[in-house]
């Protein structure tokens, strides 16, 4: 398989930069290298005591939820959260939709509830699918979201198109390799940018669908919004906010326990502050938290320790309150 390493369609938005890399065996890796764990480690993982076990018992959600007033409404420039990583953003009067896992699924128990019907989301111009983890694109939610919005267009990174469409989609897609541009409205531009993570949905699937993040630069209020997606803590965070002057940065805190396993692929609430100090952002929501159970630790946890462990940063912290738009 001869892997794309950028898209001639689209271009650059770094200077001296030429594509991804691969590795040594022609797949998609990381800026700072890989640590993919393999079934070993799920086994040791599966038979590892687990000291947050009794939190666990009868855990409910922290977050705060409510169905969204005026939904047809996309003309407030507003991130509205829907739970995990899944957020609606509203810019000058079109609407994204970034990695919706709305669709109920007997394998992920969904502790919020989903603030819409799915046929009330009729209005999405784009669709923006960071990577191909089943917790942020989901099948059924997809296939449902084209169903009512067979106009928007499908940002997302090299080589997913491939998924999208044997599942029957005809969205027009757009697909970038790292510190590419997608051709969208001239109101704002959406770069695709690195994280530090892997990709799989199969077993013999690993790290031939490009992963990333989202760049969202309004070209009218010149604020920039930031989606981080699923990530390690690494460099890049870094090199993002040298180049880019954020002022929202939505960072992933759960999913992180054990961390000998998680730390790689999933920012805790620790290393989640680091990034964002990284990013130099003015403000951060905290996702990836308080909707699907994941991980070692409670959904409830991730947003705990934040608030009892790092109180100085809690100033600068937006709170996803499901279906309610954060204004920007």
């Amino acid at each position: 398989m001869n892997l794309r390493t950028f898209n001639k369609d689209l271009q650059f938005v770094k200077s001296g930069w030429t594509g991804n890399k691969l590795n040594s065996k022609g797949l998609y890796t990381n800026i700072y290298g890989d640590d993919i764990k393999g079934f070993r480690d799920v086994w040791r993982w599966l038979r590892s005591p687990n000291p947050l076990k009794k939190l666990k018992k009868e855990q409910k959600s922290p977050l705060f939820c409510k169905q969204i007033a005026e939904i047809w409404n996309k003309n407030v420039n507003a991130i509205i959260p829907i739970g995990h990583a899944s957020f609606i953003l509203d810019i000058n009067g079109e609407r994204l939709l970034i990695d919706p896992v709305i669709v109920p699924n007997r394998f992920m128990k969904r502790y919020t509830e989903v603030p819409f019907k799915i046929h009330e989301l009729k209005n999405i111009d784009y669709l923006l699918l960071s990577h191909n983890h089943r917790d942020h694109i989901d099948k059924n939610s997809i296939i449902q979201i084209a169903k009512h919005n067979p106009n928007a267009m499908i940002l997302t990174g090299l080589e997913i198109g491939s998924i999208l469409k044997d599942w029957g989609l005809q969205n027009k897609i757009q697909e970038a390799g790292w510190y590419q541009r997608f051709k969208t409205s001239v109101s704002f531009t959406i770069d695709f940018l690195p994280s530090h993570h892997w990709s799989r949905r199969w077993l013999n699937d690993t790290n031939i669908n490009l992963w990333g993040s989202f760049m969202i630069q309004d070209q009218i209020s010149m604020k920039n919004i930031y989606f981080a997606s699923d990530s390690g803590y690494a460099a890049h965070f870094s090199d993002i906010g040298t180049h880019y002057a954020i002022d929202i940065a939505m960072i992933g805190i759960g999913a992180y326990e054990p961390q000998w396993f998680m730390k790689s692929a999933h920012t805790g609430p620790k290393d989640a502050i680091k990034a964002f100090k990284d990013l130099k952002a003015k403000r951060w929501i905290p996702m990836h938290y308080g909707t699907f159970d994941l991980s070692d630790e409670p959904i409830h946890y991730p947003e705990k320790i934040l608030k009892e462990q790092h109180q100085k940063e809690l100033q600068q912290i937006s709170w996803m309150r499901i279906g309610e738009r954060i204004h920007f």
